[in-house]
């Protein structure tokens, strides 16, 4: 486990390395380019992300997050009905 975040840190430091010499090195059009792409690119990452996870929520049958906060409790009006009738509805 503190091998894998070693060897994250190392990447993340790697990446931010490249960038720095990007900065330096771009020219402004390039510059404009990756501004422009980036967060076309975090949103794809999320897509992704997203995509590759729907086949397990589905698989272990977990519903998505905004679902569980509905309420699903339904009141009938009563007065429509007969006691019977609304205990069939009920049950």
């Amino acid at each position: 486990m503190a091998e894998n975040k070693i060897l994250l840190a190392r990447a993340e430091m790697e990446e931010y390395k490249a960038l720095e010499l990007f900065k330096q090195i771009a020219s402004p059009t390039q510059w404009n380019a990756h501004l422009f792409l980036k967060p076309k690119m975090k949103q794809w990452s999320t897509k992704k992300k997203n995509y590759l996870a729907a086949p397990k929520h589905v698989e272990y049958d977990l519903p998505p997050k905004f679902i569980s906060n509905i309420d699903f409790t339904f009141k009938i009006d009563e007065s429509i009905l007969n006691n019977d009738e609304a205990q069939t509805l009920y049950n």
